[in-house]
């Protein structure tokens, strides 16, 4: 009931004096706040204002009200204004809750009506007042409380009850003025009355106050109509529910049982609609309430309410609800799985197809998994066959990532796993990408785990359940992440054959990541494939920048026992290395693993590293050292990374690996190899001790002795002209190197250690005149000769003349070099007659086809040593005397021939001269004077 107009009532005093003045000053403002309240919508600051005028002039007009006698207030002025502004902010309430406004609107509206209230209150509540205004200021009085209740503003609630009481004892006053109708009307209000007065304590924790209220108030249904029964139900379930949220079972149930006699107290063709839900929930929190209690009692009262509740309802969904609470709050010795599963089935099969029906179910079927897990899953499997055929996209997915999760969290079995692909089999689509996503996460987790564990069977079949159909939508790097693992667990398992397959079955995107690959490599070492491992490492390398998969073939393939794949993997990283300062890796230590990892390789007993050329790869380790050197990496803290015991390790190693192989090895390796170890030493820092700088130095010295040594030897067996002088051409670099650090080392030595390395200068000098020779660099064959004379070696000066004698030296050069050759051999040995000759017979027949006149003086000096010789006892051998004489006499008749006689005179003339002083009684010279005679010189 709202006052739509002024009641009547009795004429005031047209002199109120100072309160009534007072009383009219608010009535003004009361004038004042309708047009606010119409105006346009007011700010935050303006609402807070308003709401502090209000409750001013509340508290003053409930203040006034206390101290006034009735009749001593009391305006028609007063009335109108509180009837406008009870009507108008009642309709504004109502329209503010159709819509979103703040709570200071509602706040504002509500202080507007209860304003209005203790308006109206003031002007009609006076001793001549008839009992129509008190009852409709105590139904205003009860609305207003009602509406202060339900926002919790209690303090004027309370304010407005006390008015409400008023009222109610001038309504007892009047009671002999009432019809039967309005006694009734009278005693309703009442009751309404104490109804709200114990809904107040209760809001306000004041459960004795609300006992006092329900006892007091006589609230039994036979003094009240149906719709105080219903509003009575509803402030005892109320109270009964907000105990039962705070665990006070024994009083919850005490409020609900109340409740539940009031609104059984009706028959239900009286009761609304509302009411009869109301009903419903007054039983479900009662059996909960009675549940809560834990005893023998409350638990078969809780069953026989459930049982009655079912006998009216039937299958409700409520009933299935209560069924399972009865169920859940069983001893947990005693919990009826079985039972549990048949009311979710029944709940399955009522669905409504309701999100919050939805939710329940899985709720409780959550419930059931955490009690019997297999029942669990079961009853979950039901609900998505259920729903496969319905449009519900959306929960069947949300249904398959609950049932995986229950599948991820049940014991590992293979029952368990084929369960789970069983109901996706029959859920036929694919699910959504993130619900796949979602799923395939928990099942991840649950293989992960059995992986780590070694249950690697168990893990390919989970592997498989994440890779169903119904997942296909999780994306192609999901799914590749997926098939790597099945392809790990079937490695793990030495299923090679299995792993091929699984591989190609890949998608080809998926075979050729370097993940995929690196998995390929694993199988290729456990299985000696090493053409597969090849193109493994190859795609490894060239697919990423990332150097991670390398390295990891690179302990994979030791850990197979395969060195050769080991060694393949090290040069792929060495070939991604990127002399970068500071280094990510380090270098030194990179190559002295693959170095060490090659040589065992090498040493073993086939020696063999498949497509590679071991040996040659060796060499170019050491090469990539050098280079590595030249550019000086450093660490993140600026030191170089190839320190003194760096560079002293490949030097060393370099150097040991040449001497050691020098029978086995291809020349061109040792060459390769040593010349790396020079390379090194020369990289040095001067700075090294004296101790390090004497070892290196002899290093360098037999380096570039065997360097040259098999330089000359390869050359000499070289068919390509071009190649052979290169390597003729290195020799001698080598050797000027040698020449070069020697001096510093022979000052140091002596006896043996002295003359050991002269006899490798020696040797050496022999093979640089050698090359000389074939590099036509007649200009330096003199020199050659001179550096040899330190060696006194007539063994090299004997080689040398055998080298000149069997070249093709230009006559000059060549008669200038072995005149030098014979003198040092002359000094050093001291030889006899014999030889004397033997060395001058062969310098002659080199010289004779070269030059002519050269060959003539050695004629004139071999005539004076044998007239010489003839007058002592060490005379020229009489064979290389004739075979002078003969060959000059010979070639005096070739240059007859030719027409150059004076030539043919000059050297018949030697050759008589020659046979003069042979032993054998004239007989040469004899032969070769008749034959002189017959040449004619005159004739021709």
């Amino acid at each position: 009931m709202t006052p739509d107009a002024a009641a009547p009532h009795a004429a005031h005093p047209k002199v109120l004096g100072a309160k009534g003045k007072r009383i009219k000053t608010i009535a003004a403002s009361a004038v004042n706040l309708q047009g606010r309240l119409l105006s346009d919508p007011l700010g935050a600051a303006e609402d807070n204002q308003l709401l502090d005028e209000l409750r001013g002039h509340i508290r003053s007009l409930h203040s006034h009200s206390q101290r006034s006698k009735p009749g001593s207030a009391g305006d028609s002025e007063l009335d109108r204004a509180g009837t406008v502004l009870w009507n108008l902010c009642t309709r504004l309430r109502r329209e503010s809750d159709a819509q979103p406004r703040s709570t200071n609107k509602r706040k504002l509206f509500l202080l507007g009506r209860v304003f209005a209230f203790h308006l109206l209150g003031a002007a009609q509540c006076t001793e001549n007042a008839d009992a129509a205004a008190v009852v409709r200021l105590l139904r205003l009085a009860l609305k207003a409380g009602r509406s202060c209740i339900d926002d919790s503003e209690f303090g004027f609630a309370t304010l407005v009850l006390q008015k409400a009481v008023d009222c109610n004892t001038r309504l007892h006053d009047l009671r002999s003025d009432l019809s039967a109708d309005d006694v009734k009307d009278a005693r309703g209000l009442e009751a309404e009355y104490f109804i709200l007065r114990a809904a107040l304590a209760w809001k306000e924790n004041r459960l004795d106050v609300a006992e006092h209220m329900y006892n007091n108030g006589k609230l039994t249904p036979e003094f009240l109509d149906p719709y105080q029964v219903e509003k009575l139900a509803d402030v005892l379930y109320e109270i009964g529910k907000d105990l039962s949220g705070k665990s006070d079972f024994s009083m919850a149930a005490k409020w609900l049982n109340r409740a539940h006699d009031v609104v059984n107290s009706q028959g239900l063709e009286l009761l609304s609609r509302e009411a009869i839900e109301l009903r419903t929930a007054i039983l479900q929190t009662l059996v909960t309430a009675l549940l809560g209690l834990g005893t023998t009692g409350g638990f078969e009262t809780a069953d026989n309410l459930v049982n009655v509740i079912e006998s009216e309802m039937g299958n409700e969904l409520v009933v299935s609800l209560l069924r399972l609470e009865i169920l859940q709050k069983s001893p947990a010795e005693v919990f009826d799985s079985d039972s549990y599963a048949d009311v979710l089935r029944r709940m399955i099969k009522s669905f409504n197809f309701t999100e919050s029906t939805f939710k329940l179910v899985v709720h409780h079927i959550r419930k059931l998994h955490d009690k019997t897990p297999g029942l669990g899953c079961k009853v979950i499997d039901e609900f998505i066959r259920a729903l496969r055929n319905a449009d519900t996209d959306e929960w069947i997915e949300r249904l398959v990532i609950i049932r995986m999760w229950m599948t991820t969290n049940q014991r590992d079995s293979v029952d368990t796993i084929q369960s789970a692909e069983d109901v996706l089999t029959q859920v036929d689509r694919h699910l959504s990408a993130d619900a796949a996503i979602a799923a395939q996460t928990l099942i991840w987790k649950r293989l992960e785990s059995g992986y780590s564990l070694g249950q690697f069977e168990l893990a390919e079949k989970w592997c498989h359940l994440a890779l169903h159909a119904a997942f296909r939508n999780c994306g192609p790097g999901n799914i590749a992440k997926l098939e790597r693992k099945v392809l790990l667990c079937a490695i793990a398992r030495n299923e090679m054959d299995g792993a091929r397959s699984i591989f190609h079955s890949m998608a080809e995107s998926t075979q050729r990541e370097p993940k995929t690959m690196y998995l390929m490599y694993k199988v290729a070492t456990r299985t000696g494939d090493r053409s597969l491992a090849t193109r493994c490492l190859e795609s490894v390398s060239m697919a990423t920048e990332q150097q991670d998969y390398l390295y990891a073939c690179v302990v994979d393939s030791q850990q197979a026992g395969d060195k050769v794949c080991a060694v393949e993997a090290l040069r792929k990283l060495l070939e991604k290395h990127e002399y970068k300062s500071p280094s990510p890796v380090h270098l030194p230590a990179l190559l002295r693993c693959t170095i060490r990892l090659l040589k065992s390789v090498l040493d073993s007993d086939d020696g063999r590293c498949g497509e590679m050329d071991g040996v040659q790869y060796l060499c170019e380790l050491f090469d990539a050292a050098v280079t590595a050197i030249e550019r000086e990496p450093r660490d993140a803290n600026g030191n170089k990374l190839f320190s003194i015991d760096e560079l002293d390790w490949f030097a060393r190693n370099a150097y040991n690996l040449g001497l050691k192989h020098l029978d086995s090895w291809d020349l061109r390796h040792s060459i390769h190899i040593l010349t790396a170890c020079t390379s090194i030493i020369k990289l040095f820092p001067s700075d090294v001790t004296s101790q390090v700088a004497q070892d290196m130095s002899f290093k360098l010295i037999f380096s570039n002795f065997i360097i040259a040594s098999a330089l000359v030897a390869q050359a000499r067996t070289q068919d390509n002209v071009e190649k052979q002088l290169q390597d003729y051409l290195l020799m001698r670099k080598h050797i000027a190197a040698f020449e070069a650090e020697l001096p510093g080392r022979l000052d140091s030595l002596e006896g043996k250690a002295r003359e050991d390395l002269l006899s490798k200068l020696a040797t050496l000098l022999t093979f640089d005149l050698e090359g000389a020779i074939c590099l036509k660099k007649w200009e330096d064959l003199g020199e050659i000769i001179r550096k040899t004379v330190q060696c006194k070696s007539v063994t090299a000066f004997q080689g040398m003349g055998d080298c000149l004698l069997r070249s093709s030296v230009p006559g000059r050069e060549l008669y200038a070099t072995m005149r030098i050759i014979i003198n040092e051999i002359w000094t050093l040995e001291n030889f006899t007659v014999e030889k004397l000759a033997k060395y001058m017979r062969c310098l002659f027949q080199a010289t004779l086809p070269l030059d002519d006149g050269l060959a003539l003086g050695l004629m004139d000096e071999f005539c004076e040593w044998t007239c010489e010789a003839s007058k002592t006892m060490n005379q020229m051998p009489a064979e290389e005397l004739e075979w002078l004489a003969t060959t000059a006499f010979n070639h005096a008749v070739d240059c007859y021939a030719a027409r150059q006689d004076e030539q043919s005179k000059q050297w018949a003339s030697k050759a008589l001269n020659l046979a003069h002083y042979c032993n054998d009684g004239g007989a040469l010279e004899g032969i070769l004077h008749e034959k002189h005679l017959s040449l004619r010189f005159d004739a021709k």
